[in-house]
């Protein structure tokens, strides 16, 4: 056989009992080369395989393995043989080894690869069950005994008395304001009505802005206000007025509301 330009005499043992089989020996083989052994064919070297003319085909040389044993080694001899779908040689009758290289070393990791592309938005998840409702002051709207005709001492005092005092829960307001109608009769400049609650009904806390009470015939708030700090409780609550004047004045109130929300 011709190998890179080296010439082997090679000595290749084929017994149909070894199921070993080799095909294109017909190519290119002259009767001269190869006899008939006991067992096999034996051909003296050097020995070429040539396809025949016109084939479009590698010239090769196929072992076919019909699942039998492989000869026995024999020494002075280097057998190629076929088992388990795998080549096998023996060397000057060693054991057969597969011509498989063995495997190599795992390869370093490689650069990490440039980021994909952003994948679609995942389905919507299930909406969550609703949450418990909260809490606000109910009603929203509490009013305060309008006087018509009021009479307000000089400086700080209550609208009516006692008996017009409310009691609020305000524990879950946020903001508040007063609103209040006039009539013809007014404080003069300076002067204002006002919110207020006391947590122990003694002393007063101020709970809304002020309303001017100086312009008669007319609906006036405080506009809303964050509740004051503290304020978020079951409280009594008072409307009062300032009246900027030294004496006594009348002053026409009528509608008195504190709203929340």
């Amino acid at each position: 056989m011709k190998f890179g330009g080296r010439v082997k005499y090679l000595s290749i043992a084929m017994p149909i009992a070894t199921s070993i089989v080799l095909l294109g020996l017909l190519c290119g083989i002259s009767e001269a080369q190869c006899i008939a052994g006991s067992p096999g064919t034996n051909c003296s070297g050097p020995l070429s395989v040539q396809p025949q003319a016109g084939n479009l085909a590698q010239s090769a040389i196929s072992l076919v393995d019909l699942g039998l044993a492989v000869p026995a080694p024999a020494v002075g001899q280097y057998t190629l043989s076929i088992a388990g779908g795998m080549l096998l040689e023996s060397d000057d009758g060693s054991d057969y080894h597969s011509l498989a290289g063995a495997p190599g070393a795992p390869g370093e990791a490689g650069p990490v690869g440039a980021r994909g592309a952003k994948g679609v938005p995942g389905p919507a998840g299930a909406q969550g069950s609703p949450g418990t409702s909260g809490t606000m002051a109910a009603p929203s709207d509490y009013g305060f005994s309008g006087w018509g005709s009021f009479s307000a001492a000089a400086g700080t005092s209550e609208v009516g008395n006692s008996l017009y005092r409310n009691q609020i829960d305000m524990t879950n307001a946020a903001v508040v304001r007063l609103v209040l109608t006039l009539g013809m009769y007014v404080l003069p400049s300076g002067s204002y009505a006002q919110a207020e609650y006391s947590p122990d009904g003694s002393g007063w806390i101020v709970l809304s802005g002020i309303v001017p009470v100086t312009t008669p015939f007319g609906i006036y708030n405080s506009g809303w206000q964050e509740l004051p700090a503290g304020a978020n409780g079951d409280y009594v609550v008072r409307i009062v007025t300032f009246n900027s004047a030294t004496s006594t004045t009348q002053c026409s109130l009528y509608q008195l509301h504190l709203q929340f929300k």
